[in-house]
C-alpha cells in the first residue's frame, strides 16, 4: 500500500477517534462542571502545572526519534524502553518530593496527597511509550483509535462517578491516573514489539541529539503554554484560575481534537518522505488547508455563541469565561494555520533550528502574560491572543525555508476559507441578534439552530469559494475505497 493511500486512512481513524473522544469530552466536562466546582478544577490545574512540566522529559525525546528514523534496530528500541522506565521513576519520585514546595508555593494544604498521587503517572506511561510510538511509525491509527476512545470512556465514567459520591478534586485526579494505566495495558496487548533485556548506550547515542534539541524546545513551549496559569493561580487566586482554565480547555477541544487528525499523522508520514522537499510542501499546503476548513468555522463560530454556550452546558456560574473564551478563539484560529510546524521540524531533523525559534517567542509570552496580569485574567488572555498574532509570520517563514514553500502561495490556499468562515460568522451574529431580541428565543433552540444555520451557509459558500478544496476532499474518499 503506497505511503499516500495509508496515510490517508490513518487520517480517517484519527478521524473517528477525534471525533469520539469530542464528544466524550465535551458530555464529562458539561456532566463534571456541574458536579464540582472552579475551585476543583483550579486545584487540579494548580497540580498539573508541575505535572506537564515533569512529562517534557518523560522519554528524552527518543520516541519521537523512533518514528523519524527510516532504520531502527531492537537494540535501540530496547535500549529507549529501559531508559524510559528509569526516567519514568525518576520523575515520579521527583514530583513526589514537590508535593509539599508546591503546598507551600499556592498556600494550599490540599496540594500535597494530591501531587503525590499524580506522581505515579510517570511512571506508568513510561512504559508504553515504545509501543505508542511504534504504532504511531507504522501508521496504525486503527489500534491507537480503539485504545484511546476505551480508556477515555472508562475513566470519564469513572470520574462522574467518585465526582457524584463527593470526591471533589479527586475525582478529577482518578480520572488521569485510570486513563493512562488502562491506555498502558491496551498499548502492550496490542503491540507485538516486547524489550529486550539489554541496554547498549553505543545504539542510542546518534538519537540523543535529535531527542535533546526536542525536548529544548518542549521545556520551552510548555512554559509558554503554562506560564499563564502558574501567574494566575499564584496572584489571582484560585478561583480565577477555574475560570480562566476552563476557557483555555475549551479552546483546545476543537483545536487539538480537530487540527491534531491530521497533525498526528503527519509526523510520521512526512516522516517517510523527509528527503523530497516539493511533495512535503505539497502535502503539508494540503493538510494546513484540510485544517483551515475545519478551525476557521469553529473558532469564529465559537465567538459568536460563546455567551449561550456557557450558560447553556456550564451553568451561570461560568459566565465570567465567556469573554475569554471569545478572546483566546482568535488565538486559536491563528494557531491551527501553524499546527504542523512542528511536523516539519521534525520530520526534516532539524529540531535544533524549532528549539531556537522557540526560545526567541517565549520571551514575547512570557512578556504579554506578565502585562497581562494588570488587567487580570482577561489581559493575560488578550496578551496570549495578541502575541499568538504576532509570531505567526516568522515562525511560518522559516518552516517553509525547509521545504522550498512560498509564503505568498500559502497565503492564497487558506484566503477563500477565511472568507466563507468570515460570511458564516457575520451571518450567524445577526441570526442570534434577531432571534433573541424579535423572538426572546431558549437558548438550547437557538444554539441548534444556529448550528444549522452555520452549515447551511458555511458549506455552499466554501464550495463556491473554493471548488478545488471538495475536489481535493472527493479524491481523498476514492483513495479510502
Amino acid at each position: 500500500m503506497s505511503i499516500a493511500k495509508k496515510s490517508v486512512r490513518a487520517v480517517a481513524w484519527v478521524a473517528i477517534a477525534q471525533a469520539t473522544q469530542l464528544l466524550i469530552q465535551f458530555t464529562l466536562l458539561s456532566v463534571l462542571t456541574h458536579l464540582l466546582t472552579p475551585n476543583d478544577f483550579g486545584l487540579l490545574a494548580m497540580t498539573l502545572v508541575f505535572k506537564n512540566f515533569l512529562i517534557i522529559f518523560g522519554d528524552f525525546g527518543l520516541t519521537a526519534a523512533v518514528i523519524q528514523k527510516k532504520n531502527i534496530t531492537d537494540y535501540q528500541l530496547s535500549s529507549i524502553f529501559w531508559i524510559n522506565v528509569l526516567v519514568g521513576l525518576v520523575l515520579t519520585l521527583v514530583l513526589s518530593s514537590l508535593a509539599f514546595p508546591i503546598a507551600a508555593f499556592y498556600r494550599e494544604s490540599r496540594l500535597m496527597p494530591t501531587t503525590i498521587t499524580l506522581s505515579t503517572v510517570f511512571l506508568i506511561i513510561s512504559l508504553g511509550f515504545v509501543q505508542n510510538a511504534l504504532l504511531i511509525k507504522s501508521l496504525d491509527f486503527k489500534r491507537l483509535a480503539f485504545i484511546k476512545i476505551t480508556t477515555l470512556t472508562f475513566s470519564g465514567g469513572l470520574a462522574i462517578f467518585l465526582a457524584y459520591q463527593g470526591f471533589g478534586p479527586w475525582s478529577l485526579v482518578f480520572q488521569i491516573l485510570s486513563n493512562q494505566f488502562l491506555e498502558t495495558i491496551l498499548l502492550w496487548t496490542r503491540s507485538s514489539w516486547r524489550p529486550l533485556f539489554v541496554f547498549r548506550w553505543n545504539e542510542v547515542r546518534e538519537l540523543v541529539g535529535f531527542g535533546s534539541h526536542l525536548i529544548g524546545f518542549s521545556f520551552i513551549n510548555y512554559f509558554i503554554r503554562n506560564f499563564d496559569d502558574l501567574l494566575i493561580g499564584k496572584f489571582l487566586g484560585m478561583q480565577r484560575l477555574g475560570f480562566y482554565n476552563l476557557a483555555y480547555r475549551l479552546l483546545l477541544f476543537p483545536l487539538e481534537n480537530l487540527t491534531n487528525v491530521i497533525a498526528q499523522v503527519a509526523f510520521p508520514a512526512f516522516s517517510q518522505i523527509q528527503d523530497d522537499k516539493k511533495m512535503i510542501s505539497e502535502a503539508y499546503t494540503k493538510a494546513a488547508r484540510f485544517i483551515a476548513c475545519m478551525a476557521f468555522p469553529i473558532m469564529m463560530g465559537l465567538f459568536i455563541i460563546a455567551p449561550e454556550f456557557i450558560e447553556t452546558f456550564l451553568g451561570p456560574q461560568w459566565q465570567r469565561s465567556v469573554f475569554l473564551v471569545q478572546i483566546l478563539s482568535v488565538a486559536g484560529l491563528v494557531e491551527s494555520i501553524g499546527s504542523l510546524n512542528g511536523t516539519i521540524y521534525k520530520a526534516r531533523g532539524r529540531t535544533e533550528i524549532q528549539f531556537r525559534m522557540g526560545l526567541i517567542f517565549s520571551i514575547l509570552y512570557f512578556s504579554a502574560f506578565i502585562i497581562g496580569l494588570r488587567w487580570d485574567i482577561e489581559g493575560v488572555a488578550f496578551g496570549y491572543a495578541l502575541t499568538s498574532l504576532l509570531v505567526t509570520y516568522p515562525s511560518m517563514i522559516v518552516v517553509f525555508k525547509l521545504i522550498d514553500l512560498d509564503f505568498t502561495h500559502f497565503l492564497r490556499q487558506l484566503r477563500n476559507i477565511f472568507l466563507a468562515s468570515l460570511f458564516m460568522s457575520v451571518v450567524l451574529f445577526c441570526v442570534k441578534y434577531f432571534l433573541k431580541n424579535a423572538m426572546a428565543i431558549d437558548n438550547v433552540l437557538l444554539l441548534a439552530l444556529l448550528f444549522w444555520v452555520g452549515v447551511a451557509i458555511y458549506v455552499p459558500s466554501l464550495g463556491w469559494m473554493d471548488r478545488n478544496l471538495y475536489k481535493e476532499f472527493f479524491q481523498l474518499i476514492r483513495v479510502l475505497k
